[in-house]
């Protein structure tokens, strides 16, 4: 398919001005709608300001947005690897990615690392989330510029507290809705989540991801839930934290996990709401987190320059405060949620989880083992396995 150049056009400089030089360098973008100066929404109004004051500071630069489906065939991954392969030229000097396909492109050897280029100032103010998620092997390649994650809600008119732990969950009458019923096949995080407070594996480990009784714990809880009424029969039913939201809202939950930039867009809907960390085995989990980034692929070190100074003007704080408030996501950066409302107790709640989350583990077989893990959930939850059959055949299979 062919790209679509975005529409932004910079400003015209007045008539009676002189002759303006024409522009000798183009520095191509290549991102998506969301990421787009050609949005009417506040969020596209942010960027294209911030595209205006580029070229204003730079009168021989003119910037090229070039728009890309988020994922899929024809999508920014898709391009990047096939664009690589047939026509290098083309490829863009900086690109917004999908951090959790940052590890694929850097493989592939298009993006630039980032550490010698960027001040200590932003790579140290990034949340952990944001470090983690934006290095392999070690160099920063990503700046993660929005931030997602799941957490629990609980109906304050039911409960005074939220559970923190498994043990509190299991003592609570519920209902507790979590998405169980994966998405294209694979687990979902709320899985993960569980099973990383058991077993908090690192990448820098050396030892399996897979443990067998770490996962027959989690599996152990899955059942136990259902066994007693505190999950659903049909939990298998909700696929994503928005299945669980619409229910919850609907009174069909006392508790559910919800992402983040949903409760923000719809947290007014109801008064009896607060958030809460999600409970695990023996205390509140770590969050994953989802987001999306830049990246640098010029290897020119004149548009390099560029590109990074680009960069770091996105990434100032109140900028990266205002486009994520705008649209409705997390910074990534510490000093920008300063720049939200501090009085208010939600900002200091995902403080705390940002603080915490971990980017989805960087594992070579994850499509593979996600798939192995679903199948797991299903078996256990539908009465097929006992958690440890499960789990074996969990262990077998991906090995």
């Amino acid at each position: 398919p062919t790209a679509t150049p975005s529409a932004y056009q910079p400003t015209a400089p007045p008539t009676d001005a002189a002759p303006t030089p024409p522009p000798t360098i183009t520095l191509t973008i290549w991102t998506t709608e969301r990421f787009s100066p050609t949005q009417a929404i506040t969020s596209g109004q942010i960027l294209a300001e911030q595209a205006r004051l580029f070229e204003a500071n730079h009168p021989d630069v003119r910037l090229r947005f070039v728009l890309k489906k988020p994922q899929g065939k024809g999508g920014i991954l898709d391009y990047l690897l096939t664009t690589n392969a047939v026509v290098p030229d083309l490829l863009p000097d900086l690109v917004f990615l999908d951090m959790d396909d940052l590890g694929t492109v850097v493989q592939a050897g298009l993006l630039q690392p980032l550490g010698d280029v960027l001040p200590p100032d932003l790579t140290g103010d990034l949340y952990p989330l944001a470090q983690q998620a934006g290095t392999v092997d070690g160099q920063l390649y990503g700046l993660q510029y929005l931030a997602d994650l799941e957490h629990l809600v609980y109906n304050t008119g039911k409960m005074t507290a939220a559970p923190a732990s498994w043990p509190g969950v299991l003592s609570n009458p519920g209902p507790y809705l979590f998405p169980a019923g994966g998405q294209a096949g694979l687990v979902n995080d709320a899985f993960l989540i569980q099973y990383l407070a058991v077993h908090p594996w690192s990448p820098e480990q050396d030892e399996p991801f897979l443990d067998k009784e770490s996962l027959i714990a989690v599996l152990q809880y899955y059942q136990d839930g259902v066994t007693r009424g505190i999950f659903p029969g049909d939990i298998l039913n909700y696929q994503t934290a928005d299945d669980c939201w619409r229910a919850y809202l609907a009174g069909e939950a006392a508790l559910s996990h919800v992402r983040a930039s949903r409760y923000l867009a719809e947290r007014g809907r109801s008064q009896s709401t607060a958030p809460a960390p999600i409970p695990a085995i023996d205390g509140p989990a770590a969050a994953i987190g989802q987001g999306w980034g830049l990246a640098l692929v010029t290897s020119d070190p004149g548009r390099q320059a560029l590109a990074v100074e680009l960069m770091l003007q996105l990434m100032d704080p109140a900028t990266n405060a205002a486009w994520n408030r705008a649209a409705g996501f997390l910074p990534t950066r510490q000093t920008a949620l300063v720049e939200w409302d501090l009085a208010d107790g939600y900002t200091q709640f995902i403080d705390q989880q940002l603080q915490t989350a971990r980017p989805h583990p960087p594992v070579a077989n994850y499509t593979q083992i996600a798939a192995a893990l679903q199948t797991a959930v299903e078996s256990v939850l539908t009465g097929a396995a006992t958690p440890e059959e499960a789990a074996e055949q969990v262990v077998s299979s991906v090995q």
